[in-house]
């Protein structure tokens, strides 16, 4: 039967779900509200093992905190850059590493480290445009692919 991307990457966005005051999603949001999380499908690589035996996948995590303070901004991001901790996006990510039996092994492979993104928001009749600060990590994922 193969795997459920849309099941992956909910199940990816429900293992961040433990970090305090964290808005996740397991698609990519038109109007996050920080401080956020969005899962966005990467690459695959079908057939990495015989008779469609293991697809290797990549998922890109992209997280966004506001820009209302400066430093705050930056000290929550950081917290989240760790590599362990409370408000760790590796450590959240890898908590549940088969995404309850989805697929067969998941780990965080990089960060980004600190991005400024550029958000366009619609209110009203007019629009603005909002810098967030974010960082994104990369999730690599195996998963039978038959």
């Amino acid at each position: 039967m193969g795997y459920d991307m849309a099941a992956i990457c909910e199940a990816l966005a429900a293992n961040l779900s433990g970090i305090d005051g964290l808005q996740e999603s397991g698609y990519l949001l038109a109007n996050p509200t920080p401080p956020a999380a969005e899962v966005e499908p990467g690459p695959i690589k079908y057939d990495r093992a015989a008779g469609r035996g293991l697809d290797d996948m990549r998922f890109l995590v992209r997280v966004f905190v506001g820009l209302t303070t400066d430093i705050g901004a930056q000290k929550r991001l950081y917290r989240m850059l760790a590599s362990t901790g409370d408000d760790s996006i590796k450590t959240a990510l890898e908590s549940n590493r088969t995404l309850g039996g989805l697929i067969d092994d998941l780990w965080v492979s990089n960060c980004s480290g600190l991005k400024l993104f550029v958000r366009e928001v619609t209110a009203g009749r007019g629009s603005a445009q909002g810098p967030l600060l974010g960082a994104e990590w990369t999730v690599q994922i195996l998963a039978t692919g038959a």
